[in-house]
């Protein structure tokens, strides 16, 4: 894998989790979980685990999966987003195209 695809990789993860933990914060500070759409994808890895879990988890360990999830879904977002910037020869391909 060549040094400019993983500053790509790298940088969409980096977003990913910023942006998982910012929601997920959100999420946590103001209780609406269900109500706030960002956070469904790692809901929704939250409630497949727990039913696969059986339920004995605590609620550390569903919210480790709610940023796991969130991350995974904005990271893909995110990496999407800056291979068409890097294709397109955009202002951010400069730094990654070095």
């Amino acid at each position: 894998m060549s040094e400019c695809k993983i500053r790509v990789w790298l940088a969409s993860l980096a977003m990913g989790l910023l942006t998982s933990l910012i929601f997920t914060a959100a999420m946590l500070r103001v209780g609406i979980a269900f109500w706030c759409p960002p956070s469904w994808p790692g809901l929704f890895l939250a409630f497949a685990g727990g039913l696969i879990g059986y339920g004995q988890w605590n609620s550390h360990t569903g919210v480790a999966l709610i940023i796991v999830g969130n991350t995974a879904f904005y990271a893909w977002i995110f990496l999407t987003a800056l291979r068409a910037e890097v294709a397109a020869r955009g202002s951010l391909s400069r730094y990654f195209l070095r």
